[in-house]
């Protein structure tokens, strides 16, 4: 059962990679940046705290904010906010102790193309030593994983913890 599941999670995200391609490089060319959607400012806006380093864990997290995307079609601003073990996610494979499949790198660079915002805490990276030139090319560095869940929030991004 637990094969089924992620096989249609693989099948649905990877559909994601090639039906979006196309716009998400002209979104890119546009420069998106955070508060900004697909097609400018959106009214539908979530946060999502990516605080573990579990393989499972995060492709939850990359499949359900796969869905919100897929749920207002594309006309949503999201975060994940990556602190503490989450931090993992967003650092190349030479310097990260998990060494996360290519199957999590492509959803996160295919979420990336649709606008979604990688958020890695400076606070985390200085915990584990590791710098801006240690975070993949998706990441955007912020002060803090709490204070930026903190400040969505005052900005009207509903909140998803897992």
């Amino acid at each position: 059962m637990a094969e089924d599941k992620n096989h249609s999670r693989r099948r649905f995200l990877g559909g994601l990679v090639v039906a979006g391609a196309a716009s998400a490089v002209a979104a890119a060319a546009q420069g998106q940046s955070m508060g900004m959607g697909m097609m400018g400012p959106s009214k539908n806006k979530v946060v999502y705290q990516l605080n573990q380093s579990d393989p499972a864990y995060i492709l939850d997290i990359l499949h359900s904010a796969a869905v919100v995307l897929e749920h207002y079609n594309n006309d949503v601003d999201i975060v994940l906010d990556c602190f503490g073990p989450g931090i993992w996610l967003l650092v190349k494979d030479e310097k990260n102790k998990h060494h996360y499949d290519k199957f999590i790198r492509e959803q996160v660079s295919s979420l990336h193309m649709y606008g979604v915002t990688f958020a890695a805490c400076e606070q985390t990276m200085k915990t584990v030593k590791i710098d801006n030139a240690d975070l993949i090319s998706e990441a955007t560095t912020v002060f803090s994983g709490a204070v930026e869940l903190i400040s969505l929030q005052q900005k009207g991004y509903a909140y998803v913890a897992w």
